[in-house]
């Protein structure tokens, strides 16, 4: 059965990033932490539509969100980290093709 749980993760995570906001907040967020009101600005979307997208992916795992005052700052997860960094640098890779 811990066989059907991985895979059960590994859905969860690819379904919360099969979405390309949540694609490019992972992109963003893949140079280093950063505050929503940030992370928003990079966005045509409005404040409670990147809150959404945010909150899918610290569910499936894939953010962590820490509180720094009245404001809440996202980082990709530590367990995660190496997967991203190795998709962005594939991503620089596929862009200069």
């Amino acid at each position: 059965m811990a066989r059907q749980d991985g895979i059960a993760r590994w859905a969860e995570i690819f379904g919360a990033l099969a979405s390309e906001p949540r694609l490019q907040i992972v992109s963003l967020l893949a140079r280093g932490e950063a505050r929503c009101q940030e992370i928003s600005q990079h966005f045509d979307l409005s404040q409670p539509a990147i809150s959404y997208h945010l909150t899918k992916l610290e569910r499936a795992g894939v953010l962590v969100k820490r509180r720094e005052g009245t404001r809440h700052c996202y980082r990709i997860s530590d367990e995660l980290r190496p997967l991203f960094d190795r998709l962005m640098k594939e991503n620089k890779t596929w862009n200069t093709q």
